[in-house]
């Protein structure tokens, strides 16, 4: 996190609390006395302590004065719901070790609480539930009091019956996890399977769906975006929920959802530039800046800034990222907030590779390239761009309630052009292969939009919380194919060893173009009633009007063609769970969860196949920890895909020619895993957990061979007590169990055994402003595959590596 300005030095704090303090005397004057003030609404987000006692008193019309030492470098859980004066001025001062002292002219200061002083709400105040959209930034936690990413509720991670990880922003920081490749290789239950520039994210064996800030996206439905890409520089956190997670994301596969949650406007200054360097002279810069923009702290903003480049380990690639990140946050009312922001990335690769290095030789031999091996051109480029702009509203009711919409735009843009390996089968160890030149453009555009209310109720004695919404999600995206061969595919004779000399085509024709455009609509809600003291049930449900039409255009033939129509009309998705309080630290849990992908796919009787479906039956124990400052889990877990889509062999062929299908039970995964998050003792973060999984076909044959059953990662940060404080010491393991992939054509098998890759990391505070940092990753420089059987080849994870960084806080 960038750190709150220390001194900023201490003459503008002073000058920031004295502009507080101006604006609140004119609101002191006409105030009534603080003892005859009514209870009124509050909503103060968490964060620093001193700017949120500052919007509180202004808000209230109180005179609040303090010296700003007394609360450098504290802060706050926030405040919501209503409350007198006094009583909310105490909660906000919870766990600060400070306490209020009414002066006689109806002001207020602070004081040090004396010893064993209790500064708990009496029992006027009506209490807001933990804020799932509280930060990880500056809380040094390696997990979260609570994510909404699986109900739209407020729960904690106790509370939500369903597996949940959440990598926060001190975890990206430490172990420096610069992308979301970095960030999902080390979260528990996640397979990263590399392919090439492309990595696909899977869990239980299906793959992993996206949401940004909570809302689902359809932008990685097609090449024109790549979310292993993406840089994490701008992220708070990012929380994966493990299986079905149907109630938010609506359409998409089984294996759970991926949640990148943006950083917001700091309510006080606070700054970070940093440098760093690292091997195959790669360099960073990052320049993170945000704070109140007036006096009152009603007007916020941060912009991040951000470059990496270098080279890589593999031949003549290089590649470069650069992010611009602003946001604007206004508080047009008591408790409503509008945010306003605008976010770009472009990631240019240069010598990129386009598919894997082929496995065996023609003869069956296994081929053995170096680990520097690029099956690609120095000239082949793979160019990817992102814009979005996003505004939100969030108002906040004195009863506890809250809505919040959110709008967002969001295109993408790949340009790329390969000239690549396409014949993987080279003739025995002469070299002779084959060569593909294409160039592969593709835009996506997204627009979605989302509102939902959320909040407490009370009923037959007991408060429940509930949420409602609707989402909208508009899709469109086009993929050109164009080919230097005016006649259709480019493929040409190639001795591989010579790939970097061949010359790059100067002209390229229409070959082949795909359209897609896809809507949908849905309302969903969700509910959690507490049946008795212990025992609590989750219920939800989803109604999904979903509509995708493709179509695409043959350049050589000049040949349009209209694919039929995806439709999904109300289609119903279902969300249960239970969850029982076994005592104060442990609870156990079971859900149920679906998820749904329409199909397109028509059977003998000229009828539209039923949506294919993904559900997850869940049981498992979670525990709290140490006031919360630590959650474990454990999970038993069976994933089920129905309404597959096979072909007909028996059927007559439709109407407009094409074969018929017929509906089939799936793939089912099933499993267990344990983890855990948090601070185990005193200065000492955790993060990690041990999976196993098995994805069979109906027939029960193994599947995905070439993905680990087995999977253990752990994260670990120690900051040194005593006079050794400045230093904190860190490192991480990450272990798979062994895979093979059977080539196609029979050749052979290729096996790879279990592999456990090391990393280790210190960083040194020189003072308050000033800390550096290194990090070694693959310590033990393992070879090994982060890909195998993609296009019947395969690539290798990376070598030793390292980066040195320094950072300056102001």
């Amino acid at each position: 996190m960038p750190p709150r300005f220390p001194r900023l030095r201490a003459s503008a704090s002073r000058r920031i609390l004295r502009g507080a303090t101006v604006l609140a005397l004119p609101l002191a004057a006409m105030a009534t006395p603080v003892h005859a003030q009514a209870p009124a609404a509050a909503a103060i987000a968490p964060g620093p302590l001193g700017p949120a006692l500052s919007a509180y008193a202004a808000r209230a019309g109180v005179l609040l004065s303090f010296d700003p030492a007394l609360t450098r470098d504290l802060r706050t859980q926030g405040l919501s719901g209503t409350h007198a004066f006094e009583d909310g001025l105490r909660k906000l001062l919870e766990g600060s070790g400070l306490a209020p002292l009414r002066r006689a002219d109806g002001g207020y200061t602070l004081q040090r609480a004396q010893q064993g002083e209790v500064t708990a709400l009496p029992a006027i105040s009506v209490t807001g539930q933990r804020d799932g959209d509280a930060p990880s930034e500056g809380t040094g936690s390696y997990t979260t009091p609570a994510a909404a990413a699986a109900t739209r509720m407020d729960l904690s991670l106790r509370e939500t019956p369903q597996s949940i990880s959440v990598v926060t922003r001190q975890q990206m920081d430490d172990q420096n996890l610069v992308t979301l490749d970095d960030v999902l290789r080390q979260t528990p239950g996640v397979v990263a399977e590399k392919l090439d520039e492309r990595v696909t994210f899977t869990s239980r064996g299906f793959a992993l769906n996206t949401l940004i800030d909570g809302v689902p996206t359809f932008s990685f439905k097609t090449p024109a975006a790549e979310i292993g890409m993406l840089n994490t520089v701008i992220y708070d956190r990012v929380e994966v929920v493990r299986g079905a997670a149907g109630l938010l994301n609506g359409v998409g596969e089984p294996g759970g959802s991926v949640n990148l949650v943006r950083k917001r406007p700091t309510s006080e200054f606070a700054g970070r530039a940093t440098v760093g360097a690292g091997r195959w002279s790669n360099y960073n810069l990052e320049l993170d800046v945000g704070g109140p923009l007036n006096g009152a702290g009603t007007l916020r903003g941060r912009a991040i800034v951000s470059r990496t480049s270098g080279d890589s380990f593999i031949d003549y690639k290089k590649r470069s990222d650069d992010i611009v990140y602003g946001i604007l946050e206004a508080d047009i009312a008591a408790n409503t907030t509008l945010s306003l922001g605008y976010e770009h990335q472009k990631t240019a690769i240069d010598g990129a590779n386009f598919g894997q290095a082929p496995l065996f030789y023609s003869n069956g031999a296994r081929t053995d390239f170096p680990r520097s091996f690029n099956p690609g051109t120095p000239w082949s480029q793979w160019d990817m761009y992102s814009d979005k702009v996003f505004v939100t509203l969030d108002h906040r009711f004195a009863n506890g309630w809250r809505v919040k919409m959110d709008a967002s735009r969001l295109k993408n843009e790949r340009k790329a052009t390969w000239g690549y390996l396409f014949e993987y089968l080279p003739v025995d160890q002469t070299g002779a292969s084959t060569i593909e030149i294409r160039d592969n453009p593709a835009t996506s555009v997204n627009k979605s939009f989302d509102v939902y209310a959320t909040g407490p109720f009370r009923a037959f004695g007991r408060e429940h919380r509930a949420a409602v919404g609707l989402s909208i999600n508009d899709y469109t995206s086009k993929l050109n194919l164009n080919s230097a061969n005016p006649n259709g595919w480019d493929r040409r004779p190639l001795n591989f060893y010579q790939l970097q000399d061949f010359p790059r085509p100067s002209q390229f024709y229409t070959f082949y173009n795909t359209f897609l455009d896809a809507k949908e609509t849905a309302v969903y809600g969700s509910t959690r009633l507490r049946i008795a003291e212990p025992l609590s049930v989750i219920l939800g449900a989803r109604a999904t009007w979903y509509q995708e039409r493709s179509s695409s255009y043959n350049g050589p033939a000049d040949l349009w063609t209209i694919n039929p129509t995806t439709k999904a009309n109300g289609q119903f998705t279902p969300y249960a769970g239970a969850v029982l309080d076994l005592n104060d630290t442990f609870s156990a849990y079971a859900s149920y969860t679906r998820i749904f992908i329409p199909r397109s796919e028509r059977d003998a009787g000229n009828a539209l196949l039923p949506p294919q479906t993904g559900r997850n039956y869940e049981l498992g124990l979670k525990g709290e920890h140490l006031d919360g400052k630590l959650n474990s889990s454990f999970a038993i877990f069976r994933t089920q895909e129905a309404n597959v889509p096979v072909e007909d062999p028996g059927g007559t062929p439709l109407p407009d020619g094409s074969a018929p299908y017929r509906s089939v039970p799936g793939a089912r995964s099933k499993g267990f895993e344990i983890t855990a998050a948090g601070e185990v003792v005193r200065g000492l973060q955790v993060m990690g957990g041990y999976t196993y999984f098995a994805k069979r076909d109906n027939e029960g044959a193994l599947l995905l061979p070439n993905y680990p059953q087995h999977l253990f990662r752990l994260a670990a940060s120690y900051r040194l007590p005593g006079e050794w404080n400045k230093l904190t010491l860190g490192g991480s393991v990450s272990y798979q169990s062994a895979i093979h992939y059977d080539e196609l054509d029979g050749l052979g098998r290729a096996t790879q055994g279990g592999v456990t890759v090391l990393g280790v990391r210190a960083r040194y505070e020189f003072n308050k402003q000033v800390a550096a940092s290194v990090s070694i990753d693959n310590l033990t420089d393992k070879r090994y595959y982060s890909g195998l059987g993609g296009y019947n080849g395969y690539n290798y994870g990376t070598p030793r590596n390292f980066w040195v960084r320094v950072s300056y806080k102001f």
